[in-house]
């Protein structure tokens, strides 16, 4: 049997500082979805600026290399079925970009 959702969830924050991250700006990153919740957006927190963004997913989408295009097409499409929205944690820094999908309302 497949593992739920939230184990998985639980599971990662354990490993993952950028999950660490999100979960510390969380309240804006859950008003960025409000604020445009009827354009489906994807929100971006970016490191180190520690700045949230709601982008048009599509924009966001045609924005990324070919190869992250088309993985993020596939997620945002599943997201998207399941009532779930993407977050994307961009550290500039290190550039490293990790992508989050949560369903709406939960918090990580």
């Amino acid at each position: 049997m497949a593992k739920s959702r939230s184990v998985k969830l639980k599971r990662a924050s354990r490993k993952d500082a950028y999950w660490d991250a999100l979960g510390k700006v969380w309240p804006y990153v859950a008003r960025a979805y409000d604020d445009f919740k009827d354009e489906k957006p994807i929100i971006v927190y970016e490191l180190p600026r520690r700045m949230v963004y709601a982008y048009p997913a599509i924009d966001y989408i045609n924005d990324l290399t070919e190869r992250t295009r088309k993985q993020t097409r596939q997620l945002y499409k599943q997201a998207m079925a399941a009532d779930e929205f993407m977050v994307f944690v961009r550290d500039t820094k290190n550039r490293v970009l990790r992508s989050y999908v949560f369903p709406i309302g939960e918090k990580p």
